[in-house]
């Protein structure tokens, strides 16, 4: 049975009640007003409260909002037993956090059953919060290993920055994992590559989904491979190892070793602008030819690369599909492209990046980001 707190200033009532009660195997306190009753039940923890309202020192009300408020979330039931019958004054009761009561004079029966009643309640709510307890417990643990992974995986796919690039890049991961991934090599020839990628989805599925185009790409660069045999080894290995509803978004930039050739291949991604910063225009936009990497086989699967045609200071810039699609909360509008692309004709030079970035957080109003977000942008230079 349960520990029961009896708060009354008449004497007799508690000796009568406490009587009943240890009839029923209960343990009981008593506490003769609403200041005891609070030390008590900070002090000596019962399950229970048994509380009438007009009392000397602190009344009812008092003693049990102060009460509720010391038991936090734990579900401590409280029935005031009073002589009032007015309604406004039962409401108060309610409104400072009594969980039920009865009138004076009151049936023995009734009351154990309303007793009866709050402990099969009292029962579900500790069960609940032993289960809220174990999932906030998991939950901690799944988070630190996400965590640990994060590092491992960062660490395995990090960017190798190439000298004599002025390139710049911003990498937002909705979640701990980045379904997004940003790759940089250069052959021994001289070519170097920037390469960008969205997977499907976001977090640890779309990371694991991205996770096998690092080797390849590094491997097959470094061996100064052709750069389409790359991307179809890419589509090769992806088809075989992805689910049919994963695939891979890219787009990638080709610059030759003399910097006076660039191609780009866009599969699946926004398309890649050129943005010519002395006229504040876009001079071009490369839109994505080729379907995303796992899904067709390699016999129907033929990467075109477009070249193009740039001058010294133009920009070239790269971008996954969570800018666009960032989304304003009260009415869910797309930020969009029409919007980036102004966005991207209002800054300076070098400060593309940071005023796209301004603009979506403007739109959404710092709302959280609904996808991984990612920005590449690469100045011509032939230095």
């Amino acid at each position: 049975m349960s520990k029961v707190l009896i708060v009354d200033d008449d004497a007799i009532n508690r000796m009568i009640l406490e009587g009943m009660l240890v009839k029923e195997g209960h343990e009981v306190l008593q506490a003769a007003d609403g200041e005891q009753a609070v030390e008590s039940f900070t002090s000596d923890h019962p399950d229970m409260v048994l509380m009438d309202i007009m009392m000397p020192v602190m009344n009812g009300y008092e003693a049990t909002k102060k009460i509720k408020d010391i038991a936090g979330d734990r579900f401590i039931p409280i029935i005031v037993l009073t002589a009032m019958t007015e309604e406004s004054e039962l409401v108060k009761c309610v409104d400072n956090g009594a969980d039920d009561f009865l009138t004076k004079p009151f049936s023995h029966a009734v009351l154990k059953a309303k007793m009866f009643s709050l402990t099969r309640m009292q029962d579900l709510y500790k069960t609940v919060r032993q289960q809220r307890d174990v999932i906030e417990k998991n939950r901690k643990i799944l988070e630190e290993e996400q965590r640990q992974a994060a590092k491992i995986y960062k660490r395995m796919t990090s960017r190798d920055d190439i000298d004599n690039l002025v390139l710049r890049y911003h990498m937002s991961p909705m979640s701990i994992f980045n379904g997004d991934m940003l790759l940089m090599g250069r052959s021994p020839d001289g070519t170097s590559y920037v390469f960008l990628t969205d997977a499907t989805g976001h977090g640890l599925p779309a990371a694991l989904g991205a996770f096998p185009v690092r080797d390849i790409f590094y491997t097959m660069v470094a061996k100064a491979c052709p750069i389409e045999d790359v991307i179809v080894e890419l589509n090769r290995k992806l088809v075989e190892i992805l689910p049919t509803e994963f695939f891979l978004c890219g787009a990638l930039l080709i610059i030759s070793a003399d910097k006076k050739t660039y191609k780009v291949w866009n599969g699946g991604l926004p398309d890649v602008i050129v943005y010519r910063p002395q006229q504040k225009q876009i001079i071009e936009t490369i839109k994505s030819l080729t379907l995303p990497l796992g899904i067709i086989d390699s016999s129907s699967f033929s990467p075109q690369f477009i070249e193009i045609n740039v001058e010294e200071g133009d920009t070239v810039i790269m971008y996954s599909d969570g800018a666009t699609e960032a989304q304003r909360p009260e009415d869910q509008e797309y930020f969009g492209e029409e919007r980036f692309h102004e966005a991207i004709t209002k800054s300076g030079q070098y400060q593309i990046i940071d005023t796209i970035l301004k603009e979506i957080n403007d739109f959404c109003g710092n709302s959280s980001q609904t996808d991984d977000v990612s920005l590449v942008e690469y100045t011509v230079s032939t230095d």
